[in-house]
């Protein structure tokens, strides 16, 4: 193992248990051709031929669906649970957060906790009292902090666990999906403190769901699909391939028209038949546009009664489901727009200054004050691009691009209010 890496794998296999007949045929295959031995034959596997490095340092990314492996192999590198093929290696100090409560007493209270934690890693007593006003105080639990663990809800066994793991100097951390309990400002204040640990150069290896987190705080990312590295590369990328495979389609507007009725809520007053998106000048039909030019969304409508008046909604999202921008028909365009039969709404948006990528649209429609009428999530998608002056911005992640000017002012003058 090379001297810069803090974890290695090498062509890492894992199974739970084996099956009897799998055994069996195994067993049988061996007995008539010993060096004949084909694993994919003999699963179910969890992880099957992962291979990946992770240098001192690095922080990096695994993105996947439920049951895609990514909790394993965790727990591989963790050291608690063993490969079954292959080598999985390890230089540094670990800390796994990989589940809420792992190492913890119930019957301890959380300052007994604190210590205890601290001794599994290898510290002494003296060494964390020197650590534990960081981790109380990084936790926020005040007088909790003398109650047993058993009586914290899952966010404050969370709150504890993590403020342990960054603080008692662990060369290498491991993040599964912990934070994803705790409140809001909690969670802000975690990501401070790991975009600190990156810097200073702790290893993370982090799993959640929120794909801002992850572009955040990592260099590199993989993505597991079926126990099987599909892809690694930067955030961006892995994170655009892993919701682009993993998005239910069955919402989609395409060439075979809307959804059946029975995959959609609602009254069904009126139905969304089609959706296209159009040129602003020449209206012809599009799929993408440039940063800050405007578009022509174009909605089809099968109207089964007459709907006098109605709430209509345009939601432009991220494939992560993120509102970008929400656009809703006016109360005073209403009536004028009254539906009597089959027809289209047009909505004009001028000046969309998305950043480049691929974006969805969600449609609903319901009547004032009243019940839903129709509503599609994921209805329709789009993609944008842009010049050179707005890739720029790309190298940190948002989500729309601001015209800005620069230029030189003259220093502030004396007695004048400075920051």
């Amino acid at each position: 193992m090379h001297a810069d890496l803090a974890i290695q794998a090498t062509d890492v296999w894992k199974r739970y248990g084996l099956p009897l007949r799998p055994y069996l045929r195994r067993q049988w295959h061996r007995l008539r051709a010993p060096a004949a031995v084909d694993r994919a034959d003999y699963g179910p596997w969890a992880l099957r031929e992962v291979s990946f490095d992770v240098k001192r340092g690095e922080s990096l990314g695994i993105v996947g669906k439920n049951g895609a492996g990514k909790s394993t192999l965790l727990k591989l590198i963790a050291g608690v649970s063993p490969t079954t093929y292959g080598q999985l290696r390890v230089r540094g100090r670990l800390f796994p957060m990989i589940e809420l409560a792992a190492g913890m007493h119930r019957e301890l209270t959380g300052r007994e906790n604190i210590r205890l934690l601290g001794a599994i890693m290898g510290f002494s007593a003296r060494q964390m009292d020197s650590k534990s006003p960081a981790i109380e105080d990084f936790a926020e639990l005040g007088d909790w902090l003398d109650k047993p663990v058993w009586q914290y809800s899952s966010g404050m066994q969370a709150r504890l666990g993590f403020s342990v793991a960054v603080n008692v100097d662990a060369d290498i951390l491991l993040i599964d999906e912990v934070l994803s309990v705790g409140d809001v400002n909690f969670q802000k204040k975690c990501l401070n403190r790991m975009d600190e640990l990156s810097n200073s150069g702790v290893t993370v290896i982090f799993v959640t769901h929120n794909p801002y987190s992850i572009e955040r705080i990592c260099e590199r990312a993989l993505y597991l699909r079926d126990g099987r590295i599909t892809a690694v590369g930067s955030p961006a990328d892995i994170l655009g391939a892993y919701f682009e495979q993993s998005m239910d389609r069955s919402t989609v507007i395409g060439q075979r028209g809307a959804p059946a009725p029975e995959l959609r809520e609602g009254t069904g007053a009126f139905r969304i038949s089609g959706i296209s998106m159009r040129d602003a000048i020449s209206g012809r039909e599009i799929s993408s546009f440039s940063t800050g030019e405007s578009a022509l969304f174009r909605i089809a409508l099968r109207v089964q009664e007459p709907v006098p008046k109605y709430r209509f909604s345009l939601r432009i999202v991220d494939p992560a489901g993120t509102v970008i921008s929400f656009i809703e028909l006016p109360i005073s365009q209403r009536r004028p727009l009254a539906l009597a039969r089959d027809c289209a709404l047009e909505c004009l948006v001028e000046n969309i200054n998305l950043l480049p990528g691929q974006y969805w649209i969600n449609l609903r429609a319901q009547e004032v004050a009243g019940p839903v009428i129709d509503a599609l999530s994921y209805a329709y998608t789009f993609d944008v691009s842009a010049n050179s002056d707005v890739i720029e911005q790309l190298e940190h992640r948002g989500i729309i691009h601001l015209g800005a000017r620069w230029r030189l002012a003259p220093a502030v003058s004396p007695g004048a209010n400075s920051v």
